[in-house]
């Protein structure tokens, strides 16, 4: 497999296991302060309506000794309601990528190729085990978070200039990953850094920057539009 297409594989994995993999939480260490901090986040899931913010992310695949970087733009607006979910990241390096989520329905277009992957969330994600959440604290409320995972408070820490308290979700069941690692940030209270542990050694640490909450959203924003002649392909 060449390196596009395994970075390529790695990108729309990344996004569509981040709507599928995130489930819940059972509170072990320091229940007192931890209670606490997801209450907060709960509070902080019920007021949010949309987010945008640019996102940096780096696999190590410690086997063979190499980083893949990817970073762009997230935008998100969760489901209310009748009103379907929405999410789309527009990856600029080191290539230009679009991922876009509305409800079931999920676009991977690589200009590059001049290829657009379309089908539906649920058939795209066939097969996968686990997945890089991206939208852990985000996606789900903080209550629903208590069924599929052990959380521990670990302790607080400066991320970026920003106090945030790091915890760390530890799957009940088997999967991809041995932990999952959140930053939530002290002042808005969701997740502003996450690292994904797989149980190979390998990890992928995810960063938001520059984060805009509740900002004005067109529906229009998540569409992508596909030029004339675009090839699109429903396997990928």
């Amino acid at each position: 497999m060449n390196q596009t297409h395994r970075q390529s594989k790695f990108l729309i994995g990344l996004a569509l296991l981040a709507l599928v993999s995130i489930t819940n939480v059972s509170a072990n260490s320091t229940p007192q302060l931890l209670t606490g901090i997801l209450a907060k986040m709960e509070k902080a899931h019920k007021e949010l309506k949309s987010l945008k913010a640019q996102i940096s992310q780096e696999k190590t695949n410690v086997q063979i000794g190499t980083k893949d970087k990817d970073s762009g733009t997230l935008l998100y607006k969760p489901a209310t309601g009748a009103t379907k979910g929405k999410f789309r990241l527009d990856y600029t390096k080191p290539a230009n990528n679009t991922i876009a989520v509305v409800g079931d329905n999920v676009v991977f277009y690589q200009p590059k190729i001049n290829q657009a992957f379309k089908n539906t969330l649920a058939k795209a994600a066939k097969g996968r085990v686990g997945g890089y959440a991206l939208l852990v604290g985000l996606d789900r409320s903080a209550k629903g978070l208590l069924e599929n995972y052990n959380i521990d408070y670990v302790k607080d820490e400066i991320v970026d200039g920003q106090a945030t308290s790091h915890l760390r979700l530890t799957p009940k069941a088997s999967g991809s990953f041995a932990s999952i690692e959140l930053w939530v940030n002290n002042q808005t209270w969701i997740p502003t850094m996450q690292k994904f542990n797989e149980r190979n050694g390998d990890y992928t640490v995810v960063k938001l920057t520059n984060v805009q909450q509740n900002i004005a959203l067109n529906d229009g924003e998540f569409e992508v539009k596909l030029p004339g002649g675009t090839k699109v392909v429903d396997k990928f």
